[in-house]
């Protein structure tokens, strides 16, 4: 989920620039741009000279999650999916650095795309990554997994509930768990993003979309993203906007039980 990243470090910046310095042998000393919009522990930086580039970087435990993210977002390029070009990777065991190209466009989020070619171009992006062969997905992110994952940020400590939706703001993480765990409805598996935010979705001028941040990419419940990324769009494009973005990708039978309960499991990540 978006929001500051306070874990940038000396270290992160350190490898940022090795890794940059790799790739371009006649730049000693690359110009990078912290990034202020992040996921979990890892630092985000934007090369400012050459060709648009991103570095991301992360050590420790952190370390882990961004090799996992590598190789999600790998497999969604083998398999026709617009996500960041990886052009090089440097993995020192306590750290590692991803080098990738940046995508053409803005995020979803601030597109100045009208409203009706904006959710046309998100719903069949969405389509077309789920309509990707799940069996051939090696990337485990069903709803009981997805629940593992939340209870141990649930038991660790690390759900703050000053961030939940309004409709739970009186509910203690330990309940909401609870109540997901003993809810869980079945999987309609197929590829999906994982966090199918606005934010995480690149429109291009000619209305071409993109993904990034794809490290919960896997198989997963369709609703995982269906339901975020409708949420999204009508708190930034209203109602309407929400109902033409559900009838171009075809949800005309859109399930909203099964829409809140995925909300709800967000709130734990």
């Amino acid at each position: 989920m978006p929001g500051y990243n306070p874990g940038m470090n000396d270290d992160h910046e350190t490898l940022a620039r090795d890794v940059l310095a790799l790739q371009d042998r006649a730049d000693a000393r690359p110009s990078l741009e912290p990034v202020t919009i992040g996921m979990g522990g890892a630092a985000v930086f934007r090369v400012t000279h050459g060709a648009p580039r991103f570095v991301k970087v992360a050590t420790g435990p952190a370390a882990t999650a961004l090799r996992d993210e590598i190789a999600r977002t790998q497999w969604l390029a083998g398999h026709g999916v617009a996500v960041p070009r990886i052009l090089r990777v440097e993995d020192r065991g306590n750290g590692i650095a991803m080098l990738m190209a940046a995508i053409a466009g803005q995020p979803a989020d601030v597109s100045t795309l009208s409203t009706p070619r904006l959710v046309e171009a998100l719903a069949k992006a969405l389509a077309r990554l789920h309509a990707l062969p799940p069996d051939a997905c090696p990337f485990d992110e069903t709803l009981a997994t997805r629940l593992e994952r939340a209870a141990d940020a649930v038991n660790a400590g690390d759900v703050d509930p000053a961030e939940f939706d309004p409709r739970n703001r009186n509910v203690a993480p330990a309940d909401l768990l609870r109540r997901l765990q003993n809810g869980q409805p079945r999987d309609d598996i197929v590829v999906l993003h994982g966090d199918a935010t606005l934010g995480n979705i690149i429109i291009g001028d000619d209305g071409a979309p993109g993904f990034i941040d794809c490290g919960n990419a896997g198989r997963g419940d369709r609703y995982t993203d269906l339901a975020l990324l409708h949420a999204d769009i009508v708190e930034h494009r209203g109602e309407e906007a929400g109902a033409q973005f559900l009838e171009a990708y075809g949800a005309g039978d859109f399930d909203t039980a099964k829409a809140r309960y995925c909300l709800d499991l967000y709130e734990l990540f």
